[in-house]
């Protein structure tokens, strides 16, 4: 506040006088000037300006209200310094602007003196120095735009209520009253969105923080309405601000606009058992083929395919994966989608033409003759045989001649490829055997002559044999005499001939002549029925047709010398195969009373854990494939193929080299131990295919097609010797591939 000159205490005393003085006059002169002159000289009122009057100090016209009381009107005069507020209320004392008619005497009195506070009345007379009664206060008026009528009053009587009056002296009512006249006291303005309050000329300005609008700065700004308000990803506006955020899987980068990639797979457990992969805003748990991930469990699943239906025929369901299996032993296998059925056919053409001028004669496995022939004679008549001959077998029975078992008859056989003549005359037997090995395949011409006491045979028409015999063959019986003829078998037991032998016998005949020609009625036989016709060309070998088996009853226990050790087991399987087919069985165990298979060795064209078409040879036992190994099965050349078990070993080869193990040291071990108990019962072992078992007991159950021939543990497995073997099956040989075409 500007310093001031003080009055004498003369001027003091004559203070009240002239203020009265000067506001007669003031009053006067509105009455005696027109309207508008009035009007116009009033506008411009100049503040009292007498070194005597303190109120009208330059820069301190409200220090009126501070060491004196104000009233209503003086208040708005000083504080809101108003001109249209001041304008008004001259006009209305001195008239209205424009009017003609002047106020009248008490209009004039009223309004030349301050209107006195509600419900109070000012004191006749001058001014008493005392002060007083305290008018009540008004609420405060809400901020609002400037010129705010009674704004500042009802605040000036605040701070008297509050400080008490201008004659108290209170500091804090100076400070009160001061601060009237800022427009922004109170602050008009948006206090959340408010930055500050700049008080102008009877006005004020609103400086609005960021995101924040409006006069009063209470209009919220929707940064994101403009841009995504430099979000990335998302934007979200809120009262005077706003955020950035990302999508899930996304983190708010440290510039709070950008978004990156949170990767969830640094979190150990964010997928538990299955393999995390981090994708753009989210990640993936992946499992192996075949499992399906579990979010509850956080593991993966096995997916049983075999719901889905994908096998034509049998699925069984696997850890990870499934196998699909065709009716194998309805000459069935797996196509190429692995899950549909098709036809094994032969991939090598074999040369299976047979002579409808031959006699096979092992077609009747149970060593029962093929031909069965019986004559009957007027006259004694000796008995004349010629026929060809060709076979690999060493050993089997060619013919038999003479009566019934009791009497007298002659057994032309094989014994170690040469031939075996056994005879019976008046109850005594004999055996004779000479002459060259003609079990080499290539056709001879054999005779049997009955001459005078005498029999001889011939090989190629030279005598091998000639033995001296007492009687005839020729039995004189109800006035004729008969003679019995059987081809490729006796009449009787094999353990009933002279020397046992086993009857069976691969072999064919042909260009035969039995008495003198008297046999027509074989050849017609013969024509009309394929399997008792010989194969044109044949090989040594056995040959699989692809629609039976054999089986032996052996066994693969070894039992020690010393008392008190356990015994041992070995499979030793070597095989000589030249397939016709790619798919087969080719050797394999049985154990009729669990219905199993234990063990099984056989061709396969597809690889049943990868779904792959490979040609294969496995060694499973049961169903599980124990190591696999590829063979070019379709060349038409023979393979060799050595399979070797025993406690804590499985080995397969195919020419010599090591198949390749399909599964770990520990189920090897538990595999093994299976194939040991089963070999603890009794089991079957069988050769080109297995019986009626589930298409699900091993890999493969379809027939095997070609030639093979078995040793197992060191010894040559004859087919003539097995407990069971298809008719179709030749034992001792095999028709050779076709020549390819030129």
């Amino acid at each position: 506040m500007a310093p001031s000159l003080s009055p004498g205490p003369a001027a003091l005393r004559r203070a009240p006088q002239l203020l009265l003085l000067l506001l007669a006059a003031e009053c006067a002169l509105a009455a005696l000037l027109p309207a508008r002159e009035a009007t116009q000289f009033l506008r411009p009122r100049q503040r009292r300006a007498f070194q005597v009057f303190e109120e009208a100090k330059q820069g301190h016209l409200e220090r009126e209200c501070v060491e004196e009381l104000c009233s209503r009107e003086e208040a708005r005069e000083v504080f809101e310094n108003d001109p249209e507020t001041v304008s008004s209320r001259r006009a209305g004392c001195g008239g209205t602007p424009g009017a003609r008619a002047p106020p009248t005497a008490p209009e004039r009195q009223r309004c030349c003196r301050p209107p006195a506070p509600r419900g109070e009345a000012w004191p006749q007379g001058p001014r008493s120095p005392g002060p007083p009664r305290v008018p009540h206060a008004h609420p405060p008026a809400t901020p609002g735009s400037p010129r705010r009528p009674d704004y500042f009053y009802p605040r000036y009587l605040d701070c008297i209520n509050k400080y008490g009056s201008p004659y108290t002296k209170n500091s804090g009512f100076a400070t009160c009253v001061q601060n009237l006249p800022d427009q922004c006291t109170p602050n008009p303005c948006d206090r959340k969105g408010t930055q500050a309050c700049q008080d102008l000329m009877g006005n004020f300005f609103c400086l609005c923080k960021a995101g924040w609008g409006g006069r009063l700065c209470d209009k919220d700004v929707n940064e994101c309405s403009q841009e995504n308000g430099g979000c990335l990803q998302i934007c979200h506006n809120k009262p005077g601000s706003f955020h950035c955020s990302c999508h899930s899987g996304f983190e708010l980068s440290s510039d709070g606009r950008t978004c990156q990639d949170i990767d969830e797979c640094a979190d150990s457990e964010a997928c538990g058992e299955a393999r995390c992969k981090n994708l753009p805003g989210s990640y993936s748990c992946l499992c192996d083929e075949g499992f399906a991930y579990s979010s509850q469990e956080k593991a993966c699943r096995d997916v049983d395919e075999c719901l889905q239906g994908r096998c034509e025929q049998v699925c069984v369901n696997s850890p990870g994966s499934y196998t699909c299996h065709c009716d194998g032993r309805g000459g069935l296998k797996l196509s190429q989608d692995m899950d549909t059925c098709e036809d094994i056919l032969p991939c090598v053409p074999f040369s299976v033409a047979k002579s409808v001028k031959s006699l096979y004669l092992g077609r009747m496995f149970s060593g029962t003759p093929v031909i069965r022939l019986r004559f009957k004679r007027l006259q004694p008549t000796r008995l004349v045989a010629e026929f060809d001959f060709r076979t690999f077998d060493p050993e089997g029975i060619l013919l038999f001649a003479g009566g019934h078992q009791d009497s007298t008859w002659i057994v032309l056989a094989l014994r170690a490829g040469r031939l075996e003549l056994q005879l019976r005359y008046n109850g005594v037997g004999r055996v004779t055997s000479s002459g060259p090995v003609i079990n080499h395949g290539m056709w001879q011409t054999i005779s049997v002559e009955e001459l005078a006491r005498n029999l001889v045979i011939k090989v190629n028409r030279d005598a091998v044999m000639k033995i001296a015999v007492a009687g005839d063959l020729f039995q004189p019986e109800r006035g004729l005499y008969h003679l019995n003829l059987t081809v490729g078998g006796i009449p009787f037991h094999e353990k009933d001939l002279v020397q046992p032998i086993n009857p069976r016998l691969d072999g064919c005949m042909r260009s035969w002549n039995w008495l003198n020609g008297e046999d027509t009625t074989i050849q017609e036989t013969v024509k009309v029925n394929t399997r008792m016709q010989c194969f044109s060309v044949t090989e040594r070998g056995s040959f699989y047709p692809g629609s039976g088996f054999a089986f032996y009853s052996l066994d693969y226990m070894r039992t020690p010398l010393d008392v008190g050790t356990e015994s041992t087991w070995e499979v030793e399987v070597v095989a000589h195969i030249r397939p016709a087919a790619d798919t087969g069985v080719l050797f394999a165990l049985w154990a009729p009373d669990l219905r199993a298979v234990p063990l099984s060795v056989a061709l396969v064209d597809y690889h049943s854990t990868k779904k792959l078409k490979k040609q294969l040879v496995v060694l499973a036992v049961e169903h599980t494939a124990l190591a696999l190994m590829e063979i070019k099965v379709c060349d038409g050349q023979e393979h060799v193929v050595t399979v070797s078990l025993r406690d804590g070993e499985a080995t397969l080869e195919v020419d010599g080299t090591r198949g390749q193990s399909e599964v770990s040291a520990a189920q090897l071990q538990e595999r093994l131990a299976v194939l040991e108990r089963h070999l603890r019962s009794p089991v079957l072992t069988f050769a080109g295919g297995l019986p009626d078992v589930p298409v699900t007991s091993a890999p493969v159950t379809a027939f095997y097609r070609g030639c093979m021939t078995l040793e197992v543990n060191r010894r040559l497995l004859d087919l003539d010797e097995a407990a069971y073997k298809h008719s179709d099956i030749t034992a001792h040989s095999c028709p050779p591939v076709e020549p390819a075409a030129a």
